[in-house]
């Protein structure tokens, strides 16, 4: 059994509405600015709370050894995580490289990898490639980043394809897929949360090429479908 799919951009049924403001609240970009800052931070706030809370252990010196150890360990971890972090928002909702940029595919699977490593589910990362236009690169981190939230007791998450057209398939115990996520990919911007604004601008990006963002869930998985359309002025070329 299938429920809950989405269909955002698809050339057989093309969402104009998202210039609408009336049906799909569109979004100044003062305010999308300040959601996806609103996002960025609350994804970093637990590991740079936790390196304050490491350093404040520091500065006590009537802590013994064993504490110490332990601060400096969550330190450790905070930093590692907030690295991931920052280099995964740098690539997903940055300007890396400037405009009409090519990021490496390799670059793009390790801010990934490095997001995966705080995440539930394990990534497999199977598209090949050397460069990929920069819009390409946001989209497929921020439905792999989607993905992950998909299976929030663990399990697997395959990225297949190629960068025309791929899929990211979620699998694992018990599987997700949030209504204002779904909204999100269709271009929905009304009452979106901080969470879910990458989705919208996946969406964005993609409906430019005449292309599309599907997402559909059963029992067994979750799968997100992204295809791009031949509209390449909106990208830059494809290698």
């Amino acid at each position: 059994m299938t429920q809950g799919t989405s269909t955002a951009a698809n050339p057989a049924d093309p969402i104009d509405a998202l210039d609408d403001e009336e049906d799909l609240g569109a979004l100044d970009p003062l305010m999308l600015s300040a959601l996806l800052s609103s996002r960025v931070c609350h994804d970093l706030i637990n590991p740079i709370g936790a390196i304050g809370s490491g350093i404040e252990v520091l500065d006590d010196p009537s802590v013994d050894d064993g504490m110490q150890d332990a601060a400096f360990d969550l330190i450790r971890t905070g930093a590692h995580k907030a690295l991931a972090l920052l280099k995964f928002a740098r690539l997903a909702y940055g300007a890396a490289g400037g405009f009409g940029a090519q990021i490496k595919i390799d670059d793009a699977r390790d801010a990934l990898e490095g997001y995966y490593e705080a995440a539930k589910p394990s990534l497999d990362w199977r598209i090949e490639g050397d460069l990929a236009a920069k819009e390409i690169v946001k989209t497929m981190l921020i439905v792999g980043c989607a993905a992950a939230d998909s299976a929030p007791r663990g399990g697997d998450v395959v990225i297949d394809g190629d960068l025309k057209r791929f899929t990211i398939t979620a699998r694992g115990k018990k599987l997700f897929l949030n209504d204002d996520l779904i909204r999100a990919l269709d271009g929905d911007a009304r009452d979106i949360a901080p969470k879910y604004t990458p989705a919208l601008i996946a969406s964005q990006i993609v409906y430019e090429t005449g292309g599309f963002i599907s997402a559909a869930i059963s029992d067994e998985e979750v799968v997100f479908t992204v295809e791009f359309g031949d509209e390449e002025d909106a990208l830059g070329s494809v290698r």
